[in-house]
C-alpha cells in the first residue's frame, strides 16, 4: 500500500510542478503551443521493471495518426488571400509581408496534400514501432500475430502501414492481419449524435467565450501585421485571422518546412501562451468531463473501451497472442484518456482558470502520433493473475485503481471497474 501511495504522490507532484510551469515550458519549447499539432517527441521517462517473474506477452494500443497537413484547402487559402489583398493595397507592415511570404510557401507546399500524412508523421510511427519492439521483444517473437485496424482515413492507414513495416523489418516471421473498413468504425471512430448535440451547450459556449475574453490577443497580435488601423478595424476579422494563422503556424512543425522557418515568430511569448490557453479550454470543454454539458463526452469512446476489453479477454487465453494495434484520431484518443481517467484527465473541473494549474494539459495527451498502450504481463501461459500497465505516449500512466505494485495493475480489477463504469452510462 505504501508503494502505491508513494507512486501516486510522486506522479501527482510531478503533474503539479509541470502544470505550474506551462508558461515556462512554452518558453523552452514554443511548439507545444500548437496543442494537437505538437509533433510527437517520444517517451521522457524510463520504464519501471516488471514484478519478479513476470514477462510481457500481449500489447493492445490505440494511436493517433502522425503529423499531417491541414485538412482543408481553405485553411491555407483564406489567411493567405486576406494578407495578399492587404499587401496589394499597401496595408502590410514589414512583419505582415514576411507572414504573407511564409504563408505563400506553405500554401504551395500543401496543394493536393490536404490532410495527408507528412514524412515526419510516417517517421513518428516507425520510431514508435521500433521502441515497442525494443521494449517488449517477447511480444513479437517467432510467428506472433499482429492484428491491426485503422479508420478509413488515408493518413491513419499509412500510419498503420509504417508501424507494421517497421515491425516486419525486425522479425520477418510475424503474421500481420491489417484492415481499414467501415465495418469497424462503430468503435474505431464513433460519431455519437446524441452526445454531440450536448457538446456545445449554451452554457458551455458562454463559459468559453468569457474565458477567451480574458486572454484575447487577436487584435494586438494581428495589428502588428497591418500598417493602417482603419483598414485593420474595418476590413479584417482579427479573431478569425488570428485563429487561421495560428493553426497554420502550429502545423509547420510537422512538415518538411520545419527547419526553414516558423510562423510563431509573429507572436510574443504571452501571445503564444494565451493562444494555447484558449485552445486548451476548447479541448477540455469539447471532450473532457465538462460539467456545463453534462460531463459525459468521454463516453463517446464507450464502444472502443469495450472492444479493447473484449479483444484482451480473447487474447489473454492464447499461448502467444502478439499485439492488437489500432490507428485513428485525436478526437478519439483524448476522450478515451478522459474515460480511463488516465493521470487524472477524467476529473471534472469547474473553473477554466484552473485547467493548466491542475494538470489538464492537452499537448501531454494528444500530440501528433499520440498513443495509449496496454502492456500485459504474466509468469507463464497458465498464469491467471494477469498484470498490465498503461503507457500514455510511451510513459507509464496512473489509473484510478488500487494496486500494491504501481504502475502495474491487475487486469481483473481493471475489467471489473471499467465494465461497471460503462454499464452506468445510459444511452439516449
Amino acid at each position: 500500500m505504501r508503494k502505491v501511495i508513494l507512486f501516486a504522490l510522486l506522479a501527482l507532484s510531478a503533474v503539479s510542478v509541470f502544470a505550474q510551469n506551462v508558461r515556462e515550458q512554452l518558453k523552452r519549447d514554443f511548439l507545444k503551443a500548437g496543442s494537437n499539432y505538437y509533433a510527437y517527441q517520444g517517451p521522457t521517462r524510463e520504464l519501471t521493471p516488471a514484478p519478479s517473474g513476470y514477462h510481457p506477452f500481449y500489447i493492445s494500443t490505440y494511436a493517433r495518426h502522425g503529423s499531417r497537413y491541414l485538412i482543408k484547402a481553405e485553411e491555407y487559402d483564406k489567411p493567405y488571400q486576406v494578407l495578399l489583398k492587404a499587401s496589394e493595397a499597401g496595408k502590410l507592415t514589414e512583419l505582415g509581408e514576411k507572414a504573407l511570404r511564409l504563408l505563400g510557401y506553405l500554401h504551395e507546399d500543401a496543394k493536393g496534400r490536404y490532410g495527408d500524412l507528412t514524412p515526419l508523421g510516417a517517421a513518428q510511427h516507425r520510431q514508435i514501432a521500433q521502441r515497442m519492439y525494443d521494449r517488449f521483444p517477447e511480444v513479437f517473437q517467432g510467428h506472433s500475430v499482429v492484428e491491426a485496424k485503422s479508420t478509413v482515413v488515408i493518413r491513419c492507414i499509412l500510419s498503420m502501414q509504417n508501424e507494421l513495416l517497421q515491425l516486419a523489418k525486425n522479425n520477418h516471421h510475424l503474421v500481420f492481419n491489417a484492415d481499414a473498413s467501415q465495418h469497424d468504425m462503430y468503435y474505431m471512430n464513433l460519431q455519437d449524435s446524441a452526445l454531440y448535440r450536448q457538446r456545445y451547450s449554451k452554457k458551455t459556449q458562454e463559459v468559453y467565450n468569457e474565458f477567451c475574453s480574458h486572454y484575447a490577443i487577436d487584435k494586438p497580435a494581428m495589428s502588428k501585421l497591418f500598417n493602417d488601423t482603419a483598414y485593420f478595424n474595418h476590413e479584417i476579422d482579427a479573431f478569425e485571422l488570428n485563429k487561421s494563422i495560428f493553426k497554420i503556424a502550429s502545423s509547420v512543425q510537422g512538415t518538411e518546412m520545419r527547419d526553414l522557418f516558423n510562423l510563431f515568430d509573429i507572436y510574443s511569448p504571452d501571445e503564444l501562451y494565451n493562444n494555447w490557453l484558449q485552445a486548451n479550454a476548447f479541448w477540455y470543454l469539447s471532450f473532457g468531463c465538462n460539467p456545463h454539458n453534462g460531463g459525459h463526452q468521454p463516453f463517446t469512446q464507450r464502444k472502443l473501451l469495450r472492444r479493447i476489453i473484449a479483444d484482451a479477454d480473447s487474447c489473454l487465453t492464447l499461448p502467444h497472442p502478439g499485439a492488437t494495434l489500432r490507428f485513428g484520431h485525436e478526437t478519439i484518443i483524448l476522450p478515451l484518456a478522459c474515460l480511463l481517467d488516465l493521470n487524472g484527465y477524467g476529473r471534472e473541473i469547474h473553473d477554466l482558470e484552473q485547467l493548466d494549474l491542475e494538470g489538464w494539459i492537452n499537448f501531454e495527451v494528444f500530440p501528433m502520433a499520440a498513443n495509449i498502450q496496454f502492456v500485459f504481463y504474466r509468469r507463464n501461459m497458465h498464469d491467471h493473475n494477469i498484470l498490465f500497465k498503461v503507457l500514455l505516449n510511451e510513459n507509464e500512466a496512473m489509473l484510478p485503481l488500487p494496486t500494491h505494485m504501481a504502475p502495474y495493475y491487475h487486469w481483473n480489477d481493471f475489467r471489473d471497474y471499467y465494465l461497471k463504469k460503462l454499464d452506468s452510462y445510459k444511452e439516449e
